[in-house]
């Protein structure tokens, strides 16, 4: 017999506070470190931009929206309990290979702790999130670092009842996304091999530093990449902001609140599509780039729009050679519990997204590196127009972690 579990990861937005019930926060420990190490901040630089290729690459034509972190966070949780090929598989994927898997614990923890905003304009909340099956022996040094490190809510549940355990995680999930996601599960993603359901919540809501004046908003065209128009809602905003102008792009910088956090808008020029500046999305260049951005006066004008997207994210994580922990033959998660002759598989993983962008800032759902210093052409005032597809990123700004990253090539909204 096959036993399998669930790897599941969402991205989701609201307007004000969260909820949730989730495990009372364990107490500190006097080896926690306080800072993201360089090594962290480049694998996890590396795993966002490796999905964005996977992602968009089947896709081009389409938007899309992501939550590398959140991911990222569901596959930590899930290292813990591979060992072998599958616990390599996944380390290799997420770039920690060169690292211990009890500093990726504590790195993904004082992560946590430094992205909590002190900015009544921003809002952050992760939640993670462990149902087993009723009668299962999870291995109790499993269950205490998901608990310590990651602050996961237990529950046990009846996966031969697949109609309440999608109800019951249904709930919870509904409650950290604040109603934004209200259905992830149906009951036929469950069945007797069901052992687990490992989910992570990604809540972010900011406003803007520099709110777009709402009765400037007019209709104007954006031009598709089909060489089809369509009429979007255009915000326009006068204001000195981060500028980078790149080989055959424009960058924009929109910081909320204080600007710990800040939206990155990369607009290809024309004649350029996003997938030509997709491949010149390099980590080197990242780092380049950001480094680049100058204060400057410019116009803005730019779409409001709305961006959702679920992912079945078995093929692209193996095409980022994590194949093996989808294997029902060769996985190896017997860190998880010991099910010997059987062996626990990730049965599915998958991620639920939302984006929404308007005149007041950013709500968003899903279920600083090396900075180089580069010279640009002076810029005394810009004028982005961006009436065409365009890929954003949601950035902390001292961690360097990226949030969410996007395509809009129809904006909606």
């Amino acid at each position: 017999m096959r036993t399998s579990l669930w790897l599941c990861g969402i991205v989701a937005a609201a307007l004000s506070g969260c909820g949730g019930d989730a495990s009372p926060k364990p107490p500190e420990e006097a080896t926690q470190p306080v800072q993201i190490t360089d090594e962290t901040r480049a694998a996890n630089l590396q795993f966002a931009l490796k999905m964005l290729q996977q992602l968009d690459a089947p896709n081009t034509g389409q938007n899309l929206c992501f939550s590398p972190l959140s991911l990222a966070l569901a596959l930590q949780m899930t290292l813990n309990g591979a060992s072998g090929d599958t616990y390599d598989a996944i380390a290799n994927a997420l770039g920690y290979d060169a690292l211990k898997l009890d500093a990726v614990n504590a790195q993904a923890r004082v992560l946590n702790r430094l992205m909590q905003p002190a900015d009544e304009d921003i809002t952050v909340h992760t939640a993670n999130g462990l149902w087993v099956q009723q009668g299962f022996p999870l291995n109790p040094d499993f269950l205490r670092v998901l608990l310590v490190h990651y602050e996961a809510r237990t529950e046990t549940v009846d996966f031969r009842q697949p109609q309440s355990a999608a109800d019951t995680i249904n709930r919870w999930v509904n409650e950290q996304t604040q109603g934004m996601i209200e259905k992830l599960f149906q009951a036929g993603d469950f069945d007797a091999q069901t052992r687990l359901a490992l989910v992570n919540t990604l809540y972010f809501e900011g406003k803007w530093q520099y709110p777009f004046p709402k009765d400037a908003t007019q209709n104007a065209p954006f031009y598709l990449e089909n060489d089809k128009t369509q009429q979007a809602p255009m915000m326009q905003l006068s204001e000195r902001l981060p500028y980078y102008r790149g080989e055959g792009f424009q960058a924009v910088a929109l910081p909320y609140g204080k600007g710990d956090y800040c939206f990155y808008l990369f607009l290809p020029d024309r004649g350029r599509t996003v997938a030509d500046l997709r491949k010149q999305l390099t980590p080197e260049n990242w780092a380049k780039w950001l480094a680049a951005f100058r204060v400057v006066n410019g116009n803005l004008q730019m779409p409001r729009f709305k961006v959702e997207a679920k992912y079945d994210l078995k093929a692209p994580l193996t095409a980022l050679g994590m194949g093996v922990a989808f294997d029902a033959e060769r996985a190896d998660f017997s860190r998880i519990a010991d099910v010997s002759p059987e062996r626990l598989f990730i049965q599915k993983a998958i991620q639920k997204a939302v984006v929404e962008v308007d005149e007041e800032g950013t709500k968003a759902a899903a279920a600083t590196g090396i900075t180089v210093g580069v010279t640009s052409v002076p810029v005394e005032q810009f004028n982005v127009v961006v009436d065409r597809p365009f890929l954003f990123a949601i950035v902390h700004q001292s961690t360097g972690t990226v949030l969410f990253l996007g395509v809009v090539r129809q904006p909606s909204g």
